[in-house]
């Protein structure tokens, strides 16, 4: 269960989608579709491509004012997309920018995120690591193409029309009571 934000009389967040805006007014939302096994705080409608409970947005604020950093939970199969990024059920929960769009897998429905709290957390005293890549470097393609290749390419084709299929002509039909001479 969502719990309000204590100290915060306003939203937090917009959730703005094609047909409806929701203001965050709770630390915890639920994102999917309403069923008779349960509700969740935004309903998507009944696309089977949406889980029942496919996403939840939190902020992980310690005085309870709503004023820190958005994160992001997927909890659907067909995972979600924020700003074009996949994110699979079960990763990390992702940190959210103060605007992105999630978009559901295999669908056209999307949700535009605002965080609409200004205040931000005192700097850290110890430095951000950074980002680490999750695969192994890659190193570029190289492709080498050999100068003489004209042996290894098929001829062009002639151009439309200067070729013509030529069908054979019928044999002229026999007329009654004529013969055709002997050893023709």
């Amino acid at each position: 269960m969502a719990v309000q934000v204590s100290g915060s009389s306003g939203p937090i967040a917009r959730l703005e989608g094609r047909e409806f805006e929701y203001m965050m007014k709770k630390r915890s939302v639920t994102i999917g579709r309403n069923s008779s096994q349960g509700s969740v705080d935004v309903s998507m409608g009944h696309s089977s491509f949406i889980s029942r409970r496919h996403l939840e947005i939190f902020t992980a604020s310690d005085d309870g004012s709503g004023s820190g950093d958005f994160y992001l939970r997927c909890l659907g199969k067909n995972g979600v997309f924020v700003d074009g990024v996949f994110l699979r059920r079960g990763a990390p929960p992702l940190q959210l920018p103060r605007m992105c769009t999630f978009r559901f897998p295999s669908t056209n429905i999307k949700i535009n995120f605002t965080a609409l709290s200004s205040g931000k957390k005192a700097k850290r005293e110890a430095p951000e690591s950074p980002v680490k890549p999750v695969q192994p470097q890659i190193s570029p393609l190289t492709i080498n193409i050999p100068d003489n290749i004209a042996h290894l390419m098929s001829p062009l084709p002639s151009p439309t029309g200067t070729i013509r299929y030529l069908r054979p002509q019928k044999q002229p039909l026999e007329v009654k009571g004529q013969r055709k001479p002997a050893g023709c």
